[in-house]
C-alpha cells in the first residue's frame, strides 16, 4: 500500500474514532467568555450565598455585605442602615405577591415589601425557637405561609396568621431527619421538601416522610429543586436523582453522578464534577463545557448554584469569588484558539472553504477550521517573511485551490495534491508610505491580488495577467484596510479612501461609478441579492448597479442603531441579514426592518480584537482576530436568544418638606402638591453598559421627545396638579426604540386648586347666581302681581265706589217716592178703612218697605267692597243691646234647625260708647254665617265685658252635623264682610278648628265705657212737652212734605211748610216755630248751608234733618253745620214724634244721642231703629 493510500486509511480510521468517543466522554471543555461581578463592579461582597428575580426583572443578590439589587447597570446595596436586621444575608424568596424574603446569618427572617420602601420583621434572635441559628433557605407556599430552614435549629413555618411554629427530630424518627436545613423546595401537591444535613425528606399532610419511604440517601443534600419540565432533582455526594412528581420514588434510569446545579428556561440543566462545569440539554445529547480561568493563578472557581434570568442570562454563584455572568448568546457562540506551535506577529487571514468550513492561514500554516469541530488536524505550510506584519490574505478559487498572499510571498497551494508554489511579489521590505493591508480575490476565473505595492491579475496556474503599482491603478491606500469584491458579473470593485470604484478594462484601472460614495469606504459586499453593501464611517448602504450608475437602494446609519464604526469584516447569514465586525463586537444589519443589533461582551462574546474576514461556513459565522483564534456564531440562535428587555421606573425621587425623598414607583405614582425637583429614572434591565439611550416625553406639554441620555432620568422642578402621563423609551444595543411605556403621574391638589372644589365652588357660584335670578324674578313678578293688584284692587274701590255712588243715588230717588208711598199708606191705615181696603194698604205697605230693605242692603254691601264702613258712633246700654242681639241670632238660627245656647248675661247698667248697630250686624253675621258654612247643630255664644281691657268679647262655639266639614280657607272667605266689620271698629276677629272637630271664633271690640246717656252741653232743647208744636217744614218734594205734614197734623202739630230756604227764613222772622225739619236737598241754597247760616245768626232753634241720602259722613257734616237729629227717609210717624220728643225733653234711651245729635230711622234701617 501506497503511503499516500496508507494515511488516507489512518485518517478514515481516526474519525471514527473520534465519533464513537464523543458520546461517551464527559464534555468538551473550553475556555469560558463569562464576565466575573466582583466588588469592583459594585457587588457588596464577593461572598454570594442566593440570586433571585423579581416580578419586574430586577435581580437580587444575597450576600456577606447586604442586599445587592442589579438593575442592568449597577448594584444598589441594602445594609443596616437602611433597615436590614443584618448584613449577612444567607438565603433569598419571593411569594407570590412579590414580596421579597430575607434570611440572615443571625436568623431573621425579614420581608421587603412590594414596593422595595419597608422592611418587615417576623422572626430573629428574640425568638427562642430561633436561637439566632443562621436561616439557610427560604419556601413561600401558595397558601401564603412561609417555611425556611435553619443551620441547626431545625424547619419553621410562618403560619397566615403570623403564628411560628418549629420542627425538629424526635426519637422516634417520625420528625426532621436533621436540624440542619439547606435546601427546600415545594411540590404542586402542596407539599415541602427538605434538604437536610440527613437526607431528603418531605411534609405533607402534617407529617414528615423520611429517607426511607422516599428512597433517598441520608447524606446531606447539596442541590435541591425542580426543573423546567417539573421534575424534581436533589443531589448529594452521590450524584443526583430525579423524580417524576407526583411519584415519589426516583426516576428507574440512572440519575446523572455529577451535582445539580439549577435549570434553564429552555429546559435544559448545570450540572457539576468537581472543577468540570456544563450545560445539557433536556436529552443529555448536546453539551456545553464552561472551564473558568484560575483567580489570580491560585485555583480554579467552585460555582455551587447557577442562575438563569428572563434575558437568558446565566449566573454562575461561586463559592467566595464573586459572581461569573454568561451573556444571553453564550450557547450560541464559540471560540478556537490559535494552534499553539504557530509563531508568527502578522495577522491572518480566514476564507470560505468550498467544503462548507473556512481557511485559517497564519504564521506560515494553512488549516480548515470548523464551526462546530474548530480546527482540523490537516495542515500546510505557505511563504511568508517572519520579520514582516503584513497581514495575511487567503482565497480559494473555484477549481479548489488555495492562495495565500503573504507580503511579499504569494502561495499557491492544492490541498489534494499536496503541491505548493510560491512567487515575489514587490519587494523585501515593506517601502517607505506602503501600507501592511493587502487584498486577495477570486472573480472570473482570476486571482486579483493588491499587496506590497502592487495589484496583479493572475491566472489559474500563476500566470500573471496583468498587473501595475497602486497609483496607475487607481488604487489609493487610506487608513482603513481597502477590500475588492466580485459581483455576479465578475465585475471587480474596490473600496479606498477615494471611495467606491470599479475595475475599466479599458483604462486597466480603477474608477469611480457615477452614483458611488466619495469619502473613504471601510468594507465592500455583495449580498446574495446582487445588491452592493457599502460601509464608511457614518453607516452602510446598499446600491444597485444598472445602467453603468449606482442606485441607493438602502440606508442605515446612528438613527437605526448602526454603531459609528468601520467594519472588519462582512458576511451574509441566511435569513438575508448582514452581519459584520466591529472594533466594539458583531453587528446584525437587517435591511428589511432598516434596524442594526450590536453584540458585545455583555451580551457573550469574548475580549478579542477583530481582524479582517467574516466568512459563513455551515449556516455560522467564523471571525478571526489579531492572535489568530477564530470565533464561531449561531445567527440564528443568537437571534432567537435574543429577549426584549424590561423598561422600568428604576427610582423616583422628590424634594418634599425641603428634605429629599425616594418614592415607590408604583404605578400610578401619587405626588403632593408641594413637592418639587421631582426626578424619575428608567432603566433597561438588559445588562448593557453604556449602550442604552433613553428619552421621555410628557403627553400634552412636551411637542418632543426629551432625549436623558445614558443616565435616563426625568427631571421636573414641578408639575401642576392633576393627572398626566410620562411617556419613556429606551434604546439599547439593537439600535430599535422599545415600546412606549407610560407611567402614571397624579399629582394632589392643595385647597381650592382641586376641580372638585373648583366645580363645587362653581356649583354654589351658580346655584347663588340661578337663586338670585330666581329671587329677583320672583321679586320682579311679585313686583309686577303686585301692581297688578294693586291695579286691580284700584279697578275693584273703583267699582265699588263707582257703585256705592250709584246705589246711594239710586237709594235716595228710590228713598223719595217711597216716602210718599208709605207716608200715604200710613196715613190711609190711621183712617177708618172697610177691611179689604186696609188689608190691601197693608200690602202696599209692605212691598215699599221690602223694596227699601233690599236698596239698604245692596248700598250696604257695596260699602262693604269698597272698603267704607260708616259708623255711627253715640252711647249705648249694653244689656238691653245684647238682649235685643241674642233676640236675633235666635231668630236666624231657627230657620236652619241649629239650637243657640247662651252664656252669662252682661250686666244691665253697663254704657258704653260705639256703633251699636255695626256691632251688631258683625254678631249676627257670624253666628248665622259659620252656623251655615259648618251645617252646625248646636251654636254657643260667650258674650263677656271687660271695661279697660279687651272691651266687648264674644266667643262662638259650633258642632257640626253630620256633612263633612268644609276647609278652613273656605270659612275664612266666607266671614271675610265679618272681617272687614270687626276691622273698621278697630277689633280683631279669628276662626278656628278645634281638635275636636268643633269650630271656634272669636270677636274682640274695644270699647270706651260712659258715664251716663244725658245729652251735652250743646245739645239745643225744646222747653216744655212736644205736643202741638209748631214745625217749619222746608222741604222741596210737594208730595213728602204733604206726607210728613199728615203725620204732623195726625199728632196734634201744627205745620208751617216753606219750599226753599228762603222761604224757611221768612217763615223764621215771624216768631212762634218751635221745631224746623230741614230737608238737605232744596233748590238754591242746600240744607246744611242754610242750617249754618242760621247758627251764624244765632238761631237756637232745634233742628231735625230729614234726608233720603246715605253718605257714610253725613251724621258728621251735619252735626259740624249744627243740627240736633238727623233722619232718613221715609219716615213713620212714630219714629218722627219720638225723634221730637227726644229733642224736647231728653231721658234715657237705649240709643242716646251721647253727641248731641239724634239719628233715626225705619225700625229696618241697618236692622233696627235708631
Amino acid at each position: 500500500m501506497s503511503p499516500r493510500r496508507m494515511k488516507t486509511v489512518l485518517s478514515g480510521c481516526l474519525c471514527v474514532l473520534l465519533c464513537w468517543l464523543m458520546p461517551v466522554a464527559p464534555v468538551l471543555a473550553l475556555s469560558s467568555h463569562g464576565v466575573r461581578v466582583t466588588t469592583v463592579d459594585g457587588l457588596p461582597s464577593n461572598v454570594v450565598h442566593q440570586m433571585v428575580e423579581d416580578r419586574q426583572g430586577y435581580l437580587w443578590f444575597a450576600t456577606e455585605d447586604g442586599l445587592a439589587r442589579y438593575d442592568g447597570g449597577g448594584f444598589r446595596v441594602w445594609r443596616m442602615e437602611h433597615g436590614l436586621a443584618d448584613n449577612a444575608v444567607r438565603s433569598l424568596a419571593l411569594d407570590a405577591r412579590d414580596q421579597l424574603w430575607i434570611g440572615t446569618a443571625n436568623g431573621y427572617l425579614q420581608r421587603l415589601t412590594p414596593d422595595r420602601q419597608q422592611f418587615d420583621r417576623w422572626a430573629g434572635p428574640r425568638a427562642a425557637a430561633a436561637a439566632a441559628s443562621p436561616v439557610l433557605a427560604i419556601q413561600p407556599m401558595d397558601d401564603g405561609s412561609i417555611w425556611f430552614g435553619t443551620r441547626d435549629a431545625g424547619l419553621f413555618r410562618l403560619g397566615r396568621d403570623r403564628r411560628l411554629r418549629q420542627y425538629l427530630p424526635t426519637a422516634e424518627g417520625d420528625g426532621l431527619p436533621s436540624a440542619r436545613v439547606d435546601r427546600l423546595a415545594a411540590d404542586p401537591q402542596g407539599g415541602v421538601w427538605i434538604g437536610s444535613g440527613a437526607g431528603l425528606a418531605r411534609w405533607h399532610d402534617d407529617r414528615f416522610q423520611g429517607p426511607a419511604l422516599l428512597g433517598a440517601s441520608v447524606l446531606p443534600v447539596t442541590a435541591l429543586g425542580g426543573d423546567a419540565q417539573g421534575r424534581l432533582r436533589s443531589s448529594t455526594a452521590e450524584g443526583t436523582d430525579v423524580r417524576l412528581l407526583p411519584v415519589l420514588q426516583p426516576a428507574a434510569s440512572p440519575g446523572e453522578p455529577a451535582r445539580w446545579l439549577g435549570s434553564s428556561r429552555d429546559g435544559g440543566d448545570w450540572f457539576a464534577d468537581g472543577v468540570q462545569l456544563w450545560w445539557q440539554d433536556r436529552d443529555g445529547q448536546d453539551r456545553h463545557a464552561i472551564t473558568l480561568p484560575h483567580l489570580h493563578g491560585l485555583s480554579v472557581p467552585r460555582i455551587v448554584r447557577v442562575t438563569e434570568d428572563r434575558q437568558r442570562r446565566v449566573w454562575l454563584l461561586g463559592s467566595h469569588q464573586g459572581v461569573w455572568r454568561l451573556g444571553a448568546q453564550w450557547r450560541h457562540i464559540e471560540r478556537f484558539a490559535a494552534p499553539e506551535d504557530t509563531d508568527a506577529v502578522a495577522p491572518g487571514g480566514l476564507a470560505p472553504a468550498t467544503n462548507r468550513q473556512a481557511w485559517w492561514a497564519r504564521g506560515g500554516r494553512l488549516m480548515q477550521v470548523s464551526p462546530v469541530h474548530g480546527f482540523s488536524g490537516a495542515r500546510w505550510s505557505y511563504a511568508h517573511e517572519p520579520r514582516r506584519a503584513d497581514r495575511h490574505e487567503v482565497v480559494e478559487d473555484p477549481q479548489g485551490v488555495v492562495w495565500v498572499f503573504a507580503a511579499p510571498w504569494l502561495t499557491r497551494i492544492d490541498p489534494s495534491h499536496g503541491r505548493a508554489q510560491h512567487w515575489q511579489v514587490g519587494g523585501i521590505e515593506l517601502a517607505p508610505g506602503g501600507t501592511p493591508e493587502a487584498a486577495l480575490l477570486a472573480c472570473g476565473g482570476q486571482v486579483w491580488l493588491a499587496g506590497n505595492g502592487r495589484l496583479e491579475q493572475r491566472a489559474g496556474d500563476g500566470t500573471v495577467l496583468g498587473g501595475s503599482t497602486y497609483e496607475m491603478a487607481g488604487l489609493r491606500p487610506g487608513g482603513a484596510a481597502f477590500t475588492l469584491q466580485c459581483d455576479a458579473r465578475a465585475e471587480v470593485w474596490l473600496g479606498d479612501r477615494e471611495g467606491l470604484k470599479q475595475w475599466h478594462g479599458a483604462a486597466n484601472r480603477f474608477v469611480p461609478v457615477p452614483g458611488s460614495p466619495r469619502r473613504e469606504v471601510g468594507a465592500l459586499h455583495v449580498a446574495a441579492d446582487g445588491q452592493l453593501w457599502v460601509a464608511d464611517a457614518d453607516g452602510w448602504a446598499a446600491y444597485r448597479h444598472t445602467a453603468g450608475r449606482l442606485h441607493r437602494a438602502t440606508r442605515l446609519d446612528a438613527v437605526q442603531g448602526v454603531p459609528a464604526a468601520l467594519p472588519r469584516g462582512v458576511a451574509d447569514a441566511d435569513d438575508g441579514a448582514v452581519w459584520a465586525t466591529l472594533a466594539r463586537g458583531v453587528v446584525r444589519l437587517a435591511p428589511d426592518r432598516s434596524s442594526a443589533r450590536l453584540y458585545t461582551v455583555d451580551d457573550g462574546l469574548p475580549v478579542m480584537v477583530f481582524g479582517s474576514g467574516l466568512v459563513a461556513a455551515e449556516g455560522h459565522l467564523l471571525a478571526i482576530d489579531v492572535e489568530g483564534n477564530v470565533l464561531a456564531l449561531d445567527p440564528a440562535g443568537m437571534v432567537a436568544a435574543t429577549t426584549p428587555a424590561l423598561l422600568v421606573i428604576d427610582r423616583v425621587q422628590v424634594r418634599r418638606q425641603r428634605h429629599w425623598t425616594e418614592l415607590p414607583a408604583a404605578d400610578p405614582l401619587h405626588l403632593n402638591a408641594d413637592d418639587r425637583d421631582i426626578q424619575l429614572s428608567a432603566r433597561l434591565l438588559n445588562g448593557s453598559q453604556g449602550a442604552t439611550e433613553y428619552r421621555f416625553r410628557l403627553r400634552g406639554q412636551d411637542p418632543e421627545w426629551v432625549r436623558a441620555g445614558q443616565r435616563g432620568t426625568r427631571g421636573f422642578p414641578r408639575l401642576p396638579a392633576g393627572e398626566h402621563v410620562l411617556e419613556f423609551q429606551a434604546r439599547g444595543a439593537d439600535g430599535q426604540w422599545t415600546p412606549v411605556q407610560q407611567q402614571q403621574l397624579q399629582v394632589a391638589y392643595s385647597g381650592w386648586a382641586h376641580p372638585g372644589a373648583w366645580a363645587l365652588l362653581c356649583l354654589i357660584a351658580g346655584g347663588a347666581v340661578v337663586l338670585l335670578v330666581w329671587t329677583l324674578r320672583r321679586r320682579q313678578g311679585r313686583a309686577l302681581a303686585w301692581r297688578a293688584a294693586a291695579r286691580r284692587q284700584t279697578r275693584a274701590e273703583q267699582a265699588a265706589q263707582a257703585k256705592e255712588r250709584y246705589l246711594a243715588t239710586l237709594g235716595h230717588e228710590v228713598r223719595t217716592p217711597l216716602t210718599g208711598v208709605l207716608g200715604m199708606s200710613e196715613l190711609l191705615l190711621e183712617a177708618p178703612l172697610p177691611v179689604e181696603a186696609r188689608q190691601q194698604v197693608l200690602h202696599i205697605q209692605q212691598g215699599g218697605r221690602a223694596l227699601l230693605q233690599v236698596v239698604d242692603e245692596a248700598l250696604e254691601i257695596a260699602r262693604l267692597q269698597a272698603g267704607k264702613v260708616p259708623l255711627q258712633q253715640r252711647r249705648f246700654a249694653i244689656g238691653p243691646w245684647w238682649l235685643d242681639v241674642q233676640a236675633a241670632v235666635a231668630c236666624g238660627l231657627a230657620v236652619s234647625g241649629c239650637r243657640l245656647t247662651l252664656g252669662a248675661p252682661l250686666p244691665a247698667d253697663a254704657c258704653v260708647e260705639g256703633d251699636p248697630d255695626r256691632l251688631r250686624q258683625a254678631v249676627q253675621w257670624l253666628s248665622c254665617g259659620l252656623a251655615a258654612q259648618i251645617g252646625a247643630t248646636l251654636l254657643t255664644l260667650r258674650m263677656a265685658w271687660r271695661p279697660g281691657g279687651t272691651g266687648l268679647l264674644l266667643d262662638v262655639l259650633a258642632e257640626p252635623g253630620a256633612c263633612p266639614s268644609p276647609r278652613l280657607s273656605r270659612v275664612r272667605e266666607a266671614l271675610a264682610d265679618v272681617d272687614v266689620l270687626v276691622g273698621a271698629m278697630q277689633g280683631r276677629f279669628c276662626v278656628v278648628q278645634l281638635p275636636d272637630h268643633r269650630w271656634q271664633a272669636t270677636l274682640s271690640v274695644p270699647l270706651d265705657r260712659c258715664p251716663s246717656l244725658l245729652p251735652g252741653p250743646d245739645a239745643h232743647g225744646i222747653d216744655g212737652e212736644t205736643a202741638g208744636l209748631r214745625v217749619l217744614l222746608v222741604e222741596d218734594d210737594p208730595l213728602v212734605a204733604e206726607v210728613v205734614t199728615g203725620l204732623l197734623q195726625g199728632r196734634s202739630h201744627s205745620v208751617l211748610h216753606a219750599q226753599h230756604a228762603l222761604a224757611a227764613l221768612t217763615a223764621l222772622a215771624r216768631p212762634g216755630v218751635q221745631l224746623m225739619l230741614l230737608d238737605l236737598d232744596l233748590p238754591g241754597m242746600d240744607g246744611l248751608s242754610l242750617l249754618r247760616l242760621l247758627r251764624q245768626q244765632g238761631q237756637r232753634l232745634p233742628v231735625l234733618v230729614l234726608t233720603a241720602r246715605r253718605d257714610p259722613d253725613l251724621d258728621a257734616q251735619v252735626a259740624a253745620a249744627g243740627g240736633d237729629g238727623l233722619l232718613h227717609k221715609p219716615l213713620q210717624g212714630d219714629v218722627l214724634q219720638a225723634a221730637m220728643q227726644r229733642l224736647g225733653s231728653p231721658r234715657p234711651d237705649r240709643a242716646g244721642a251721647g253727641n248731641g245729635l239724634l239719628c233715626g230711622a225705619l225700625p229696618d234701617d241697618r236692622g233696627g231703629q235708631g
